[in-house]
């Protein structure tokens, strides 16, 4: 199983004065760790979003530390309760922590808006463009399969449950009027961190650039982050990233070479995108290289109120606390 740490970083395409940039901060947080007590993973967590996101969003994270390097424990809790938490599909209490500083939440308040989940629609559409099969196995859907294939053909066709899987999870875009304005505190962290991704909003979520066709058992794991796909040089074709936990039994339907590339069978629907794709293995790098995975899948399971790292920290416990929500 492959590790974490086998990513490659970004820093190589930074410039050389971002690279001064991200020396400078990587200097402060491990001035931070020389204090850190044993249970604070703040210094694992700025470490990890600085040498594992794409180079735009390194630079970002290099310019937070800096700007408030007085404050870093506070800037690590606002990534985990506005990136890694919410893109687990996880719901964030009111209490989500804001970064230090100035923000444009309430920009962010007017553009976002609920959404229905529509995901019959949305399934629909992805089973279209991916030709009726699992984009990652090849294998075709179970009732599909039904009215694309004669009986002859069915024959010795594997077949499975199908789902449309969203990248971004439909989550961030689920929310009542009193959940509006710390949705878009989430919204605006994201967008603070990923610079490309302003021009996608919430009505984007039920988009198929946003969504692809998963075998269901396939589609736990890439929602788990235990399952990745990191773009390579060549257009809609990535390599599958496996991290420990994978359910190792489904590898037997996986490409033997470890890539997929995607191909667009209804030129109507556009394929999901690199940069949402990019965005989801680099938080499942973070989450991976940081130990946050297991935490946070924990406190998920758990259905546990999620907690900023400041209060956990101040309790002695983990970053989440069991009380539950409804």
């Amino acid at each position: 199983m492959s590790d974490p740490t086998s990513v490659s970083p970004t820093v190589s395409s930074l410039s050389s004065i971002e690279t001064f940039s991200r020396r400078h901060a990587c200097d402060l947080v491990k001035e931070y760790a020389r204090g850190e007590e044993p249970s604070d993973r703040t210094s694992k967590v700025l470490f990890a979003f600085l040498d594992y996101l794409p180079s735009d969003s390194a630079v970002v994270v290099a310019d937070d530390i800096i700007s408030y390097s007085g404050k870093l424990h506070e800037l690590a809790d606002h990534y985990v309760s506005t990136v890694l938490f919410p893109t687990n599909g996880g719901k964030t209490p009111p209490a989500a922590s804001t970064r230090p500083g100035p923000d444009n939440i309430e920009d962010v308040f007017t553009k976002i808006t609920p959404q229905n989940r529509d995901q019959g629609k949305l399934r629909s559409v992805c089973l279209a463009r991916d030709n009726h099969r699992c984009l990652l196995s090849g294998l075709y859907d179970s009732k599909m399969v039904l009215e694309v294939l004669s009986d002859t053909e069915r024959q010795d066709v594997e077949t499975v449950s199908t789902e449309a899987a969203h990248i971004l999870p439909y989550s961030l875009s689920s929310f009542s009027e009193s959940e509006h304005h710390y949705k878009a505190a989430i919204w605006e962290g994201i967008f603070h961190m990923f610079p490309k991704l302003r021009d996608f909003s919430s009505a984007d979520i039920n988009d198929p650039r946003n969504a692809l066709t998963l075998w269901n058992s396939l589609r736990n794991e890439f929602g788990s982050f235990r399952l990745c796909l990191e773009p390579s040089a060549i257009p809609n074709r990535y390599h599958i990233k496996r991290y420990s936990g994978f359910s190792t039994y489904l590898n037997r339907s996986l490409p033997s070479d470890g890539f997929v590339t995607f191909t667009a069978h209804d030129g109507r629907y556009a394929l999901p995108d690199e940069y949402l794709l990019s965005i989801h293995a680099s938080v499942g790098a973070v989450l991976h290289a940081s130990g946050m995975a297991e935490t946070i899948e924990h406190a998920l399971q758990a259905n546990y109120v999620f907690l900023p790292l400041t209060a956990a920290h101040k309790l002695g416990c983990c970053w989440w606390h069991s009380e539950s929500f409804h």
